[in-house]
């Protein structure tokens, strides 16, 4: 419909008119109304005269009355063009800035960037949970687990580990222990805590048979702080070993593979070829041997 200019100026007039007689309904009336809550002002116009009153809703215009609108909120426009690139950020400058970063675990859980640095420039990520912190790493220990015989011909009964110190210096054995996991449910089944002082170079003898079950395994840990100095698992893989509520792998590297494994046909041992090698992979650093060594140095004789 078109109206006049003077008719369009005399409608703001009486809208203005209107408001103010009402006390300001233009600002008061929102506070009175659901159509002023919604920041929209509705009147209705007279056909003949033109002017218009101030009314709550539509349905306050007569039949023949045109309804009129302010502020009335139509269709969204098109989005407008994007804004400039924001500055990047600081960044990663080494692996360890990557420690404590938000992670999704298995399973959807939350967790955060764990790293875990091996001694031969290996990285181990891991996405850990706000849980129990895991055992303390591995310390720098010269104490090593050098030969095992779990199997003899015949009946069992002179089994024996034995342990050796590979470094420069003696070491205090108090507070270390050799702890024997049983692989079918990955219980501890019997420990054997040490004592005094081992010289370097010197062997240790821990008499007693492990069982040969598939798999079975054995830890060397410091049972003070929890810290695994050394391990075989054997017969199989035991990665989930539980020893005073923690949990630890007792496969280093590669698991031994099926062929590696004590005899009841043959008297030997398996043992570290050459004698006390440790490069953090079992099958590389074991092997079955026909010679038994208990207390001296191992050597190589094929079965």
């Amino acid at each position: 419909m078109k109206i006049s200019r003077m008719r369009a100026l005399a409608a703001l007039a009486a809208v203005g008119v209107v408001a103010a007689a009402a006390g300001g309904a233009l600002a008061v009336g929102k506070a009175t109304t659901a159509a002023a809550e919604a920041e929209v002002i509705t009147a209705c116009r007279h056909p003949n005269g033109g002017w218009v009153r101030i009314v709550a809703t539509e349905s306050g215009c007569r039949a023949r009355e045109q309804v009129l609108t302010w502020n009335t909120e139509g269709a969204p426009g098109p989005a407008g063009p994007p804004g400039p690139k924001g500055d990047p950020g600081p960044g990663l400058a080494t692996l360890e800035d990557m420690n404590g970063l938000p992670c999704t675990r298995d399973g959807g859980g939350a967790g955060e960037v764990e790293l875990d640095f091996a001694g031969d420039d290996t990285v181990l990520f891991r996405c850990v949970s706000g849980g129990p912190p895991p055992p303390p790493p591995p310390p720098a220990s010269s104490v090593l687990i050098n030969e095992i015989d779990y199997d003899q011909v015949g009946a069992d009964g002179d089994g024996y580990v034995e342990l050796k110190n590979t470094g420069t210096a003696e070491v205090d054995l108090a507070g270390l222990a050799l702890v024997f996991v049983d692989g079918a449910d990955s219980e501890e089944y019997r420990r054997e805590p040490l004592t005094g002082t081992l010289a370097p170079g010197a062997y240790l003898v821990v008499a007693g048979d492990a069982q040969n079950g598939a798999p079975d395994g054995i830890a060397l840990i410091d049972a003070e702080d929890g810290a695994l100095l050394d391990a075989l698992s054997y017969e199989g893989a035991i990665a989930a070993a539980v020893i005073d509520g923690r949990t630890y792998s007792l496969v280093e590297g590669t698991v031994l593979p099926e062929t590696v494994v004590d005899s009841n046909t043959a008297a030997g041992s398996l043992s570290r070829i050459p004698d006390g090698r440790d490069t953090n992979d079992a099958a590389t650093d074991w092997a079955f041997t026909t010679t038994l060594t208990r207390g001296a140095a191992n050597i190589a004789t094929a079965p």
